[in-house]
């Protein structure tokens, strides 16, 4: 007969300095945490010659990363630090070179195969900005298929620029992935609210995450013809993030349903995204509206939480352009996720660069502008 675990415990730091993550790392120590999971805020400008020394000193598994912004339950931080202890312990493992163009992510994922047990839930953390990340995605699904659950996101910086952000026994690390295993069921909700707006197009040129031609003209002036057209503005006049925020590309799936992808910026009429987008693929331009968006916060909520055991945590990774988007109301979509949870059950998340998940047991995904939140429960072992 085994225990039942508490809900995990989150412990919160506004400062944004390094001596109050340590500090928090140290309550969670005390109060009898078996891991951890680390949150940190860019604004904080945390580097590994401040963490790496009391990071490899730390004598539990420590994982996590550094994101724009970051949610302690109904709470948004744009600086500060969470740390969420948590009930159980967890295996942490890390695949490196995740823009590495020669690298085998199904050799590396099949590496891991006998070290991580079937029925595992697998937090997966990437560097949102590797050029990578769906092929990764790839050899993990493709090795460990439906035998496991998934929720991760993309960490990173909006300055779009790759530094160290992802946090470890080892230190702070850049340009991998962190795969952490935890032997808890979980239960995921997934929606975006987006829809078509223009296409179908055929992508006739794309490499990595850059897509350089659609229907064989320049992605750019394909892109700009329509933005332009319904917005009313010009991309000569604003940043490029200002207006593109506002009509992403949605990858079409054989259900019928579009896998987000967000338009980063434009590089000699080139078009590179948050993730991978495949050449000879059919792409529609999508639009929103920001009642729908927070009608889809609601539905993902109520989706994930129709658990049959006591939820431990619940772990939320939520697009950042979708706050950059919807501006004063995003208030309104953590509420929409907090308000439905339990009030002994935390909710712990990040505004990522990128979410991931199995979206049906077909594949794994790498989202943009999209909310994925899952709930972590008890085993039956646990509640024996």
């Amino acid at each position: 007969m085994c225990a039942r675990h508490l809900p995990a415990q989150l412990f919160v730091d506004q400062s944004g300095t390094p001596e109050g993550l340590f500090q928090l790392l140290d309550n969670a120590l005390a109060a009898g945490a078996q891991s951890v999971f680390v949150l940190a805020a860019d604004a904080n400008g945390f580097t590994p010659s401040q963490l790496d020394k009391h990071l490899q000193t730390f004598p539990i598994p420590i994982f996590g990363g550094i994101f724009p912004e970051i949610i302690a339950n109904g709470e948004i931080l744009q600086r500060g630090s969470i740390v969420c202890g948590l009930p159980m312990l967890s295996e942490v493992y890390h695949i490196e070179h995740l823009s590495d163009p020669d690298e085998d992510y199904f050799q590396a994922a099949e590496a891991l195969s006998a070290l991580i047990p079937p029925h595992s839930t697998l937090v997966t953390l990437v560097d949102g900005l590797s050029k990578r990340i769906a092929a990764l995605l790839e050899g993990i699904y493709e090795v460990f298929g439906d035998s496991c659950q998934y929720i991760g996101g993309g960490a990173g910086s909006l300055s779009f620029k790759p530094k160290p952000c992802l946090l470890s026994n080892q230190g702070l690390r850049v340009d991998c992935a962190q795969i952490i295993a935890i032997q808890q069921p979980l239960n995921l909700g997934i929606e975006h609210g987006w829809h078509k707006f223009a296409g179908p197009f055929f992508v006739t040129g794309a490499y990595e995450n850059t897509i350089t031609t659609i229907d064989y003209q320049s992605a750019f002036e394909i892109y700009r013809q329509v933005v332009e057209a319904d917005s009313g503005k010009r991309f000569q006049d604003v940043e490029f993030f200002d207006l593109a925020k506002s009509y992403p590309f949605g990858l079409e799936r054989l259900n019928g349903d579009v896998v987000v992808r967000d338009p980063l910026f434009n590089n000699d009429n080139k078009l590179t995204c948050v993730g991978e987008v495949p050449a000879n693929h059919i792409i529609y331009i999508l639009k929103g509206e920001a009642d729908d968006l927070l009608a889809a916060s609601r539905t993902c909520a109520a989706t994930a939480m129709q658990v049959q055991a006591p939820p431990l945590l619940a772990l939320l990774f939520d697009c950042i352009s979708r706050t950059l988007f919807l501006e004063t109301r995003f208030a309104e979509e953590i509420n929409n996720i907090h308000a439905p949870l339990p009030e002994n059950v935390p909710l712990v998340g990040a505004l990522s660069l990128g979410e991931i998940a199995d979206a049906g047991h077909t594949c794994l995904e790498f989202f943009n502008k999209t909310i994925v939140l899952g709930i972590i429960t008890q085993t039956e072992s646990t509640l024996a």
